[in-house]
């Protein structure tokens, strides 16, 4: 495994979570790679976009070679309908922008529809929380001050524990049915993601901390869940390194993912009984 270290979320006076990406985060040869994606969207869409986001590694000026994804997306027009936008460009721009930044472990380049940001105030909306506490806007008009602020709560924690079921059966289901290894590995470092993030989320309340880092993820679970410390070590190490052996990470998630999934239901039954997507949050609007 690398040496990568993550970061804790901070927090204000208030306990709000704060966001550290910044423009200035993206150092070469990262700007160039978002200045190509920039050019891909507004070449394409121009007219469709409201903003445009970095989110992750790059976005928090913590990329690695060879390990950090690219994450872009576009929030679009109240009026556009999603289902219309022309989206043909986008596979090709991701297999054009991995080909050409070869660090890249992957690229994802999405579409927002305005309202998964400006969804129901009463309930979590992923989109909203993603943009205020991890995005930085790359072009367009930043939605960033028109949203809540959000402290560490169970209605984070449920939007990683409400699907790890179906993350991990998805897993499991594309490896069974193609079981090529670079279709292994990819799913295998999906999967793996997942359950580190899963695994935080059981624990983020009580700890009254918030992060999507790796390392710190599995780092705060096994003070709770010790027990688990090998598994989850497994579900590092397949996140940098994944398998390309399909026996080997069906037998992981049958073991491990099962374990998890109980875990979550577990969660769930005390927290969110009705399975709800988006749980109703108690949210305060900015001054």
């Amino acid at each position: 495994m690398t040496n990568r270290k993550g970061r804790l979320w901070r927090l204000d006076d208030e306990g709000n979570i704060l966001n550290d990406a910044r423009l200035e985060n993206i150092k070469s040869p990262y700007d160039a790679i978002i200045a190509d994606t920039i050019a891909a969207y507004t070449s394409n869409i121009a007219n469709d976009i409201h903003s445009l986001y970095v989110i992750g590694s790059i976005a928090r000026g913590l990329a690695v070679e060879d390990i950090s994804n690219l994450n872009v997306f576009a929030v679009l027009t109240e009026s556009a309908d999603a289902d219309l936008v022309f989206q043909d460009w986008i596979t090709p721009a991701e297999d054009e922008i991995l080909a050409k930044y070869p660090m890249l472990s992957d690229a994802v380049l999405e579409l927002w529809p305005y309202n998964h940001v400006f969804s129901d105030p009463e309930s979590f909306s992923i989109g909203a929380f993603i943009i205020k506490t991890q995005s930085v806007c790359l072009w367009g008009s930043d939605v960033t001050p028109e949203l809540p602020d959000y402290k560490v709560e169970s209605a984070i924690a449920n939007d990683d524990l409400v699907q790890i079921k179906l993350d991990i059966d998805e897993a499991v289901a594309k490896i069974k049915r193609n079981s090529r290894p670079e279709n292994v590995a990819y799913w295998c470092r999906e999967v793996a993601k997942h359950i580190l993030h899963a695994g935080f989320a059981l624990v983020m309340v009580d700890e009254g901390v918030y992060t999507r880092d790796l390392d710190l993820c599995y780092e705060y679970f096994i003070k709770r869940y010790p027990e688990r410390v090998v598994e989850m070590r497994q579900a590092l190490s397949y996140a940098e390194n994944p398998s390309m052996d399909a026996m080997e990470v069906l037998g992981y998630l049958a073991e491990m993912g099962a374990w998890m999934i109980a875990r979550a239901d577990e969660w769930l039954d005390q927290h969110n009984p009705d399975r709800d997507l988006a749980m109703t949050v108690e949210i305060e609007e900015e001054m």
